[in-house]
């Protein structure tokens, strides 16, 4: 009787194992799961039908992931809606890979899906923010999963059910600074958009008051660091995530006016660029005090000069640009402060 059950157990797992190995291995192990993400993102703002991107999060060690992958497919009804309304994505997350400190970047950057277990599937808007995450076991049926509920899933976050009126709104309520950047470059294509949509600002009088120089060379980020770190031995010291004096953001963008004149006219372009960001997927944050070590500390001069602004120009602020490591919750507003006069 032992070897029966011993025998049948062996045959369940053959079983199982030839199951899976018959399904399509859907997940490429071969190429950066972010840069997938942002391609799929670039990818629906580029064609202008405002689809989302779902993320199908897993691995082709997973069957069940394999199995959704299957179901999907040879379901017509299924893959039309889907096709119709996203860029639907294969992620692959592989905690035990060689690139465990990537893989744990990627469960941050998407709301930390992997808590629901696998495949998980994770609802990205046009700028890379989670919509929705969407633990797959509420879609299954016996030993497969469910067309109704599945259906159901997808037309509940179709772009027509959650797309807001007013998608400026949403960038606005969205919107956070970011303090904490993944070592990761923003595309130079990325940064020209965000520095295009700061000179389409207003100014009064159309003055345009304002010089921008966006930095991307990181010689000069991490030479200006190093001048601040000897400036500020405890200060540095003190935070344990410090790599550079900008927030550790790869990217700065530097906004000069005319030294003794009004920065009203400068805000405006600050908040068009940190709107822009966001809708771009990236972060900022307006920073301050580099600006006071640049403008008083005279070994800067020679990285000042390098920004080659006009004579009677001063740093009035610098934005951190970058990718986000971190997702923080929204500081309380006081409504109380905002009056109708009738």
């Amino acid at each position: 009787m032992r070897k029966i059950a011993l025998s049948l157990l062996f045959a369940l797992v053959a079983l199982t194992a030839s199951a899976q190995s018959a399904l399509k291995r859907v997940y490429n192990e071969a190429i950066d799961p972010m840069a997938q993400i942002d391609s799929a993102l670039a990818a629906v703002r580029a064609e202008g039908k405002g689809r989302l991107v779902v993320c199908q999060v897993g691995g082709n060690w997973c069957p069940w992931c394999l199995r959704f992958a299957d179901f999907m497919e040879r379901d017509a009804e299924i893959a039309q809606l889907v096709a119709n309304n996203f860029a639907y994505i294969h992620v692959n997350y592989n905690p035990r890979s060689k690139a465990a400190q990537q893989s744990e970047a990627l469960m941050k950057r998407l709301g930390s899906p992997q808590r629901f277990g696998f495949p998980v599937f994770v609802v990205l808007d046009q700028a890379g923010n989670v919509l929705h995450i969407q633990d797959s076991s509420f879609l299954e049926e016996d030993k497969g999963y469910s067309k109704e509920k599945t259906l159901r899933f997808f037309k509940a976050w179709a772009p027509q059910a959650v797309a807001p009126s007013n998608n400026v709104m949403r960038t606005i309520e969205a919107r956070r600074s970011v303090r904490r950047y993944l070592d990761r470059p923003v595309e130079h294509a990325k940064l020209e958009q965000v520095a295009r949509a700061g000179i389409l600002a207003p100014s009064g009088m159309n003055l345009q008051p304002w010089q921008v120089r966006v930095v991307e060379n990181r010689e000069w980020i991490d030479g200006v660091t190093d001048l601040f770190k000897k400036a500020n031995p405890d200060q540095v010291k003190r935070d344990a995530h410090f790599k550079n004096m900008f927030r550790n953001a790869p990217n700065i963008i530097c906004v000069a006016t005319p030294d003794g004149q009004p920065s009203v006219d400068a805000g405006l372009m600050g908040e068009n660029m940190m709107l822009a960001a966001q809708s771009l997927g990236l972060g900022t944050c307006c920073l301050g005090g580099p600006v006071r070590f640049l403008n008083t500390t005279d070994a800067c001069k020679p990285y000042l000069d390098k920004l080659q602004l006009p004579e009677g120009y001063s740093i009035c602020y610098i934005l951190a640009v970058g990718y986000p490591d971190e997702s923080p919750e929204a500081k309380p507003r006081d409504m109380g402060k905002l009056q109708f006069v009738k």
